[in-house]
């Protein structure tokens, strides 16, 4: 009885460690059914700033709202993103970095793995493509689109702070 007894303790208080350890992701946006994440900011800000692009939270949340509906758009229009475009942008970005070490330490600190480098890339490749498509011949046809297509899209923004 006592060891049964204390069997039960044992997994209460492992239960109740396994509870207290879970991590819950705060969610910043909604665009349509896609969810976008306080990490999802910090890495895109992160990267951008790697880049020598401005890296505030308003700017990153603005691009992560862009990329959802161009994704969509890109999708729709059957564009197709290679891994050879992949991996020529996961090489142009490590050549931000003064060593390997260094690159891999900016993976370690914000928790990315190669395949989220490479989805994060990919989706930027795809805003390049729609852009251009949608651009053609005139400039500022891709603005008007998006503008367009922002006013369609379901975008809830819950809290970027």
């Amino acid at each position: 009885m006592l060891i049964r007894t204390l069997l039960i303790l044992i997994l209460a208080a492992s239960l109740s460690a396994a509870v207290d350890a879970e991590v819950v992701e705060r969610i910043v946006a909604v665009v349509n059914d896609k969810v976008i994440t306080m990490s999802d900011l910090k890495e895109e800000m992160a990267i951008r700033g790697q880049f020598g692009v401005s890296a505030d939270k308003a700017e990153a949340l603005s691009y992560a709202i862009e990329r959802e509906i161009v994704l969509a758009e890109a999708g729709r229009l059957g564009l197709t993103i290679t891994m050879d475009d992949v991996t020529k942008e996961i090489v142009r970005f490590e050549e931000t970095f003064s060593s390997r070490s260094e690159f891999n330490r900016f993976l370690e600190i914000y928790e990315l793995s190669i395949q989220d480098l490479s989805r994060r890339f990919a989706s930027s490749i795809a805003v390049d493509k729609v852009r251009q498509q949608k651009e053609g011949t005139s400039a500022g046809r891709y603005d008007k689109w998006l503008s367009e297509a922002k006013k369609k899209a379901e975008i809830k923004i819950l809290n970027s702070e």
